[in-house]
């Protein structure tokens, strides 16, 4: 946690450890006291009914002002491709970029 950045007026601030957080998503550990993007991703830092490393079952860090925060990776290709949105060399993007009717 950065002590230089204070918490805004709606942070969640844990009392044991005194981090802090923003979103009413996110999840915060009072075991390990690490916070993360999901219920999902709390649950999957909890096998065997233990607090697990959360790189070691498949989450990643995001920098946050608060600290790490910790949630599954992006999907392959981008958040863009379950949209199916595609682009072509030149920098043109959607569903029609790749085809000739776009041009």
């Amino acid at each position: 946690m950065d002590p230089v950045t204070p918490p805004p007026v709606n942070a969640i601030v844990h009392g044991a450890c005194k981090q802090w957080w923003t979103g009413a998503e996110r999840s915060h550990c009072g075991g390990c006291c690490k916070t993360f993007t999901s219920l999902t991703s709390f649950e999957k830092h909890r096998k065997g009914l233990r607090c697990n490393p959360p790189e070691s079952v498949g989450l990643v860090a995001r920098q946050k002002p608060y600290g790490d925060l910790w949630g599954l990776p992006a999907p392959e290709g981008g958040y863009a491709g379950l949209r199916g949105d595609t682009s072509d060399a030149d920098g043109n993007s959607g569903p029609l970029a790749a085809t000739s009717e776009a041009r």
